[in-house]
């Protein structure tokens, strides 16, 4: 495993942007609900007992469940009882379930699972899917161990082991039945109860608590997980979570759904047909104690491009997690970035791309912008030293924060740097984006409370607060070609172009900004609305976009080819574009 386990089905939340925060939602109008009458009961009495497997549920039934937020319907989650099943002489019981979310503006994102626990209620092997990841979860009771494998469709696949011994409490991402057959496996007393409960999405075991207490015929239990559970007859019958404005209700005849979860399809690079380049593997040289970074060398075919030296490209992603194709997450997805290398490869430059920390064939590192820093620069000595590579042509192209990159080693490298293309570039520093914030900030600065999905990132948004991109752009003195898509959600398609395209004009550089209104943040088109839901779907980058940004490669290059080599016919295909 690459890095300590962070768990699937959390990423692919944070990933697609799907929030559950803020106050206690109020009920849709029209539904009525019931408040448990209050009843005396003594601290530690038996409210309810601890129920058989069997008979619990009918063979075929079926549990359903609705998630409210703010109102607004956001996800349901079916849980079925299949029956019994004989497995080496022991007799198992299958449930499945089913969890459909309903992000705003989005397509659905389905859940699948499968868990097969044997007469007492454990765990003995499952498997949970989606189109991000699949997870394979087994219980090797010799070692009392759980074992979870997580494939999500890129080049590694991640594992962990948590101890397990009999009596410990599962759950499955938004799987309320386990929740429901948690409860009604073990004993519940007025007042604290606790236990162990491994959240197999999460890949990670905490203790779980409630207080408990009868209200009338209804068990409420309010847990360390912030929910309010109401049970009647072992059955959840209302959930309610007020940190994060969500309530849960049961279904009254809920129908299994028509939609099945096939797993993640695996992303995998092919050089495009025709290609006029071949393709390097490197390790890009470092200090002793620089993680090893990895990546390819694209190399013109002398046959079509002549024998060279050629202008070089070094790419710079964006992302943290990409690899050298741009393959990033869970969930898996194909951020586009091969297809940027091959086109400016295909022109005729020599193009250097890496798997970022972590990725792909790359070591693990922490994440560190100024590690990021340190990675460009290993990159950019490495393009240099490549025996294809006109040393005094070099361009950096960077996407998103790799924008920042290109600039830098253009102010440290002005011999060799010869341009700077930014794609969809933030133009605000994140002190600016995160002004609004100022609990956020102050956490960012402090590293002290800070909330728990930017806690892995600490050091690398602590790091990235001093970065100025005015100052950047007052530093590289070259010319600058500036793509934005207008579709762009990530970067500010009005304000940060703005603020880069003021500073261009401030301190007067050679800048070609491009607007392309149609495109996302990876220049890929959007008919509607773009959103993290939308990467999910394959899309090819813009041919227009591709052809704008390799014409003014070349065209950048062409004129230093001139400048350096005046009398002298340039023989790298690098010309200017009619």
């Amino acid at each position: 495993m690459r890095r300590a386990w962070p768990g699937i089905a959390a990423r692919i939340i944070g990933a697609i942007g799907l929030c559950l925060s803020g106050c206690l939602a109020t009920p849709p109008s029209g539904t009525q609900v019931a408040t448990p009458q209050e009843t005396v009961s003594e601290a530690g009495e038996l409210v309810e007992p601890a129920r058989a497997l069997a008979g619990l549920y009918k063979p075929g039934e079926i549990r359903g469940f609705t998630f409210i937020q703010v109102g607004d319907e956001i996800g349901r989650s079916y849980g079925r009882y299949d029956g019994p099943v004989e497995r080496d002489g022991q007799t198992l019981h299958r449930f499945t379930t089913q969890v459909e979310l309903l992000p705003p503006g989005g397509k659905p994102l389905r859940f699948a699972a499968e868990l097969l626990i044997d007469e007492r209620g454990d765990l003995v092997e499952g498997w949970e899917r989606s189109m991000a990841a699949e997870l394979r979860f087994e219980v090797k009771p010799e070692q009392s161990l759980l074992h979870i494998q997580a494939d999500a469709g890129l080049s590694a696949v991640e594992q962990a082991e948590l101890s397990y011994e009999p009596g410990t409490a599962y759950m499955g991402y938004m799987s309320t039945i386990h929740e429901e057959l948690m409860l009604a496996l073990r004993e519940l007393r007025v007042g604290d109860n606790e236990w162990r409960l491994i959240s197999l999405s999460a890949g990670r075991a905490d203790p779980w608590s409630a207080k408990v207490e009868r209200q009338g015929d209804t068990v409420v239990l309010d847990t360390s997980l912030g929910e309010e559970i109401w049970l009647e007859n072992g059955r959840i019958t209302r959930i309610e979570v007020p940190d994060d404005e969500l309530v849960v209700t049961s279904m009254a005849h809920p129908q299994w759904p028509d939609w099945e979860v096939t797993g993640p399809t695996a992303l995998t690079y092919k050089p495009p047909p025709g290609a006029s380049f071949s393709i390097r593997e490197v390790e890009l040289p470092g200090q002793a104690d620089d993680p090893v970074l990895r990546g390819d060398v694209l190399v013109p075919d002398p046959a079509v491009h002549g024998p060279g030296p050629h202008p070089g490209v070094v790419f710079l992603g964006g992302s943290v997690s990409a690899d050298r194709y741009g393959f990033a997450g869970p969930p898996a997805v194909d951020l586009g970035y091969h297809e940027i290398t091959d086109a400016l490869a295909n022109a005729g430059f020599v193009v250097l791309r890496y798997d970022e920390r972590g990725a792909g064939q790359s070591e693990d590192a922490k994440p560190s912008w100024v590690g990021q820093r340190t990675d460009a620069r290993r990159a950019f000595r490495t393009l240099l030293v490549q025996p294809e590579v006109d040393p005094d042509r070099i361009i950096a192209v960077g996407h998103a924060e790799g924008g920042w990159r290109a600039l830098s080693l253009a102010a440290e490298r002005p011999r060799e740097v010869i341009g700077v293309a930014l794609l969809a570039t933030l133009g605000r520093s994140y002190r600016e984006l995160f002004a609004a914030q100022k609990d956020i900030l102050e956490a960012l600065e402090t590293g002290k409370g800070l909330p728990k999905q930017l806690q892995p990132m600490a050091d690398w948004y602590g790091e990235i607060l001093v970065e100025d991109p005015e100052a950047l752009v007052f530093r590289a003195l070259v010319p600058m070609w500036i793509a934005q898509g207008g579709k762009d959600f990530e970067t500010d398609p009005v304000k940060d172009l703005a603020a880069l395209t003021a500073a261009v004009r401030k301190y007067k550089r050679d800048a070609t900004i491009e607007r392309f209104p149609d495109l996302d943040h990876h220049f890929k088109h959007e008919d509607g609305v773009s959103n993290q839901t939308s990467y999910l779907d394959p899309r090819p980058v813009d041919k227009d976009f591709l052809a704008a940004l390799v014409q003014w490669t070349e065209g950048i290059a062409a004129k230093a080819g001139a400048k350096s080599r005046p009398n002298k016919p340039n023989k790298s295909k690098a010309q200017p574009t009619k």
